[in-house]
């Protein structure tokens, strides 16, 4: 049996052996998700989106269309051509606004005392993002459906990179130094995790316009059942449609929180260096 590791002080560290597996462990995920894998992976999940977004809109139509000649109702069908013209008018704002949320973190760089939080943050997301896959994997074989698991897929996707961006602070412009306050350390949570959300956002993006583009295209085949299948059908298009707007018109809104929060932020900041400037103007 190996000997067990000891400590500086020469104490015996045998019991952190759990420890030390999880060490390599994380180690291996650190490199496994690593920057390269971050940026294609948001450059394809914005084309991912796009396209998405023009599925949902051609969908949105077609059912609307097939809903009309069904049961009859000409008003089903002015709520397709309103759909399809709204879907690319959001589409328009996703896109001028998707590369916007990278220049405001490149240019607000931030700091935290300690790599432990960081560390810690991106371990337990990683974790716990393959046990919402597997729970999801379970629900979906249980209830006979395939919307659990598209929800944990969903889940899964975004706590993983969550992982890789909180793995490479780099990436976030945010820097590890030893001289902080307690009040700047909070500071320096608070900007992280505003600024790994919107370092995620184009994911967010094109999963959730994926996803729900997916879910109306699976309740639009029950459009062609009996009457009462149409109707329930149709009922479930129009409640997943708003859910692809949403997640459609996230950079924009995203943007603005973002601006509005590191406002407050920099308030707080600048009331956290006050005391330091007026001691070095009355020295």
């Amino acid at each position: 049996m190996a000997q067990a590791k000891k400590s500086k002080d020469g104490a015996c560290d045998g019991h952190l052996f759990g420890v030390r597996i999880l060490e390599k462990i994380y180690t291996w995920l650190a490199g496994l998700l690593n920057e390269k894998v971050l940026d294609f992976s948001i450059t394809w999940a914005g084309r991912i989106g796009h396209w998405a977004l023009v599925a949902a809109a051609g969908l949105g139509f077609l059912f609307s269309l097939i809903f009309a000649i069904r049961v009859n109702k000409f008003d089903s069908f002015l709520f397709g051509i309103g759909w399809f013209l709204l879907v690319f008018v959001i589409q328009f704002t996703a896109q001028r606004f998707l590369g916007a949320g990278e220049t405001l973190i490149r240019n607000n760089p931030s700091r935290l005392a300690s790599r432990a939080f960081l560390e810690c943050v991106a371990f337990l997301a990683a974790i716990f993002g393959v046990v919402v896959l597997i729970s999801s994997i379970i629900t979906a074989v249980r209830v006979g459906s395939l919307l659990p698991f598209l929800s944990g897929l969903g889940g899964f996707v975004f706590l993983e990179f969550l992982a890789m961006v909180t793995f490479h602070p780099q990436t976030i412009t945010m820097e590890v130094v030893e001289e902080t306050s307690a009040g700047q350390e909070a500071l320096g949570i608070v900007t992280y995790a505003l600024k790994a959300v919107m370092r995620l956002v184009p994911i967010v993006f094109g999963l959730g316009v994926l996803i729900f583009t997916i879910y109306i295209f699976i309740d639009g085949i029950g459009l062609f059942g009996n009457e009462m299948r149409t109707v329930s059908a149709w009922m479930k298009i129009q409640i997943h449609a708003p859910q692809v707007i949403v997640f459609a018109i996230l950079p924009f809104l995203s943007y603005i929180l973002f601006a509005l929060f590191y406002l407050i932020v920099d308030i707080f900041r600048a009331i956290l260096v006050l005391p330091e400037k007026l001691d070095k103007l009355s020295k």
